[in-house]
């Protein structure tokens, strides 16, 4: 091992973890999808997808200042949790 390795302060980089989880704001909830969304799987599938979409064709189906989220992962699940795309239900 290096001297870099022997030297970390291992005290320090939990409280890194600690506070990056602290920062991370959740948006929409996963329970208010759910009841839109039967599953998580089918969250993530629709999610996924749409995400895909908007990365090829830059086609937002809000204002560009009206979504929280600055990636595209996020802006399809608000999509969803503004019910602007539709889930068939089977």
């Amino acid at each position: 091992m290096s001297n870099y390795v022997n030297n970390i302060d291992y005290k320090n980089i939990t409280n890194y973890y600690y506070i990056r989880e602290c920062d991370i704001l959740i948006f929409p909830s996963i329970d208010k999808l759910l009841n839109i969304v039967d599953s998580k799987y089918e969250l993530v599938l629709i999610a996924a997808h749409r995400s895909k979409e908007i990365s090829k064709t830059g086609f937002l189906q809000m204002p560009e200042n009206k979504y929280k989220s600055k990636k595209n992962i996020g802006r399809a699940l608000e999509e969803v949790n503004e019910q602007l795309i539709e889930v068939i239900k089977k």
